[in-house]
């Protein structure tokens, strides 16, 4: 009991297990989940069975504090009930999304092949947004449960590695899953959706052109839905990377406090690396599900993004060349002008977050490897721990940490000056098009 209560932060903090829980409702909502999540299904259904004195009953499940913690190794089991949701959703919406896009095809009319070619993308890259994300979510649920699981293990080993340095006087440090909750999640979760609800109510993007759009009915279901679904599927995927990076930098703020005692020769301190050794290479293991779990769906996102800003681009210039040529203010060309703008800067901040957090996890993982450097000297009875870290530092330099999409490119900083090169690019050879095309 003393022991357990060395670690009080672990157990008294918010779970791992019940912190997912909301991520999971909101990605089971929108059906980019449909699989069960197991701990909630059985706080729910009240199948946990336990003895009054906390002991394991049945060896499924262990209740403590009146709080559900499955200790099984499965987290996600096939749901046909969601399976059925979310592919009737996904149809149905498909349905209504082509028959409305059809029937508001007539009124584009445009001699401008580039418009006209803006208007196509506009009116179906909803439906396919979501037949698209929800596909590759639904093959991608196994993987999912892998990468849940590996994290719970993690977390599980993380006190076992503070134990073995228990003799020396280091700061104990413990996972804030509360944050990552609240500021983290929820926080681009409500802002996320609101933004682009203003956004769309005010300037919808299924209709926006370069001479002004007004919000139509149809925005509610053809553009929001897959809008919202395009915010739930980064903020998963960011949700996850920010788990993986928070206990990368745990680990490394326990490494910089270890590493006066191993220049000691500390046998503590040199217990606690061999257990944050297995710790770091499961980490390195979540990184690569985390791109099999969502890089696809990164990828989906990123080219939408990307051909979105080109479009964005195009109409704010031709706002501007237009206002310019005619040297008079027409209409709510201002307003119109500004809401695209607005539009431009929220699509920039969705790429920017894909590739920062992307970045700042690849980046820990390295920082670890590099605190990973042994002392020059030991002693006698410490050259099995020097040489099993030392080569568990060779093998991790081997191996080449980052964050893909699919295995086609990495995603990090590098990637946003990218594209917004690529834009840039593009961008002018549209107007060009465009002039040329027009005869100016």
């Amino acid at each position: 009991m003393a022991r357990l209560k060395t670690f009080g932060a672990w157990s008294s903090s918010l779970g791992l297990q019940t912190a997912i829980i909301p991520l999971h409702v909101v990605a089971k909502v929108s059906c980019l989940n449909a699989f069960t999540y197991l701990p909630l299904s059985q706080c729910i259904g009240r199948h946990v069975a336990c003895k009054s004195d906390g002991s394991i009953e049945a060896g499924t499940a262990v209740v403590c504090n009146k709080r559900c913690r499955v200790i099984n190794d499965k987290t996600l089991a096939f749901s046909f009930v969601g399976l059925l949701h979310a592919l009737g959703c996904s149809v149905v919406y498909a349905s209504y999304h082509i028959l409305s896009s059809l029937s508001q095809s007539g009124k584009l009319t445009d001699s401008n092949l580039v418009r006209v070619a803006i208007d196509l993308k506009n009116q179906y890259i909803g439906c396919m947004l979501v037949i698209g994300l929800v596909t590759v979510s639904l093959m991608r649920q196994p993987a999912l449960d892998r990468l849940i699981q590996a994290l719970l293990s993690v977390d599980r080993a993380i006190p076992e590695m503070v134990q073995a340095g228990e003799l020396l006087t280091l700061k104990r440090f413990a996972p804030n899953n509360v944050c990552w909750l609240r500021l983290n999640v929820l926080l681009m979760l409500v802002l996320g959706v609101g933004v682009k609800a203003v956004l769309e109510v005010s300037n919808c993007l299924m209709y926006i052109r370069d001479s002004g759009s007004p919000f139509s009915s149809n925005c509610l279901l053809l553009c929001i839905i897959p809008q919202t679904l395009c915010v739930i599927s980064e903020l998963q995927f960011v949700a996850y990377a920010l788990l993986i990076s928070d206990r990368l930098r745990l680990l490394n703020r326990w490494l910089v406090q270890l590493q006066p005692h191993l220049a000691r020769g500390s046998d503590a301190a040199f217990r606690s690396v061999r257990h944050l050794i297995p710790i770091h290479g499961k980490l390195l293991s979540a990184i690569e599900l985390l791109n099999h779990c969502f890089g696809v769906q990164n990828a989906i996102l990123l080219l939408y993004q990307f051909v979105t800003l080109v479009e964005l681009g195009y109409n704010t210039c031709m706002m501007s060349v237009r206002f310019a040529e005619a040297n008079i203010q027409q209409g709510d060309s201002t307003e119109d002008f500004l809401e695209t703008v607005y539009w431009v800067a929220w699509f920039l901040v969705e790429i920017f977050t894909l590739c920062y957090f992307s970045h700042d996890t690849v980046e820990e993982a390295g920082r670890t490897i590099q605190l990973l450097k042994m002392p020059n000297a030991y002693e006698m009875n410490q050259r099995n721990y020097f040489r099993t870290v030392s080569q568990e530092q060779l093998v991790f330099l081997n191996v080449k940490t980052r964050v893909s999409c699919g295995g086609l490119f990495a995603v990090d900083l590098t990637l946003l000056h990218a594209i917004i090169g690529a834009t840039t690019t593009y961008l002018i050879i549209l107007i060009q098009f465009d002039q040329t095309f027009n005869g100016d």
